[in-house]
């Protein structure tokens, strides 16, 4: 072992593909212990995440939800958490509704640890739901979702939401790509990861997207026919971007 060579542990490596990461804690083990001397597990680059819903686009998916009344309120809301606060449907559809605190003026959602107060008019969307006929008996379960689904006791199911929504043409993966692109340009990842329940190393790898210059950016998006620009934060009064 100790006459193993780096050059030979990567003959090895290309010759058996996906052993790198089986091995890494052995060789890091037999480097502290002397047994091999300056060996390491060449690790593969890691790629940025690829955002294809333009701001335009998402937009325009905002606008649908929160004003067209034929969709479903709940999937209004998980839809519009989506797009705008770039939540998971895994996560969204197992919200509980203590996450949601409605006062007198504000009404404020919590996806992790730091509260975020909702704009208008997805503030009285929210409100709508949870005024709903039949709210108080889900409200006083035990289990407390803040959207139940059709078997007692359980969620609605990301599933359900997720076909509802690309059924009007909202690719929640899309959405939820688009989002983290505004939202890792407008604030340091270790907020961004705080107040989303983001992985740190999530965070910094959509600051590290939304840190490229945007000349280039554009550059590669434009082989895509899609162009995207820096994003609004939020919508004003009306519902609309700002």
């Amino acid at each position: 072992m100790s006459q193993l060579t780096q050059a030979v542990l990567e003959v090895y490596l290309v010759d058996h593909p996906g052993h790198g990461e089986m091995l890494a804690p052995f060789i890091e083990w037999t480097g502290r212990v002397g047994v091999t001397s300056q060996l390491g597990i060449p690790r593969p680059p890691i790629e940025l995440p690829e955002v294809t819903l333009s701001d335009e686009q998402r937009w325009d998916h905002v606008e649908t939800l929160l004003h067209d009344t034929t969709i479903g309120l709940n999937i209004r809301i998980a839809g519009l958490f989506t797009l705008l606060f770039a939540q998971p449907l895994s996560r969204i559809c197992r919200m509980r509704a203590h996450q949601i605190t409605a006062g007198p003026g504000t009404v404020t959602v919590t996806f992790d640890t730091a509260p975020i107060e909702l704009p208008g008019p997805l503030d009285q969307l929210v409100r709508d739901h949870l005024t709903r006929p039949g709210w108080a008996s889900y409200i006083s379960r035990p289990d407390n979702w803040l959207f139940p689904g059709g078997v007692p006791g359980k969620h609605l199911t990301r599933e359900t939401m997720r076909s509802q929504l690309v059924a009007r043409g909202i690719q929640p993966s899309d959405a939820r790509k688009a989002a983290l692109f505004q939202l890792a340009a407008a604030m340091p990842a270790p907020v961004l990861a705080d107040l989303l329940g983001l992985a740190p190393q999530t965070a910094v790898r959509w600051a590290a997207l939304a840190a490229r210059d945007w000349a280039q950016y554009t550059a590669i998006r434009h082989e895509h026919n899609q162009i995207p620009t820096p994003y609004s934060t939020g919508l004003n009064s009306s519902g609309s971007p700002r």
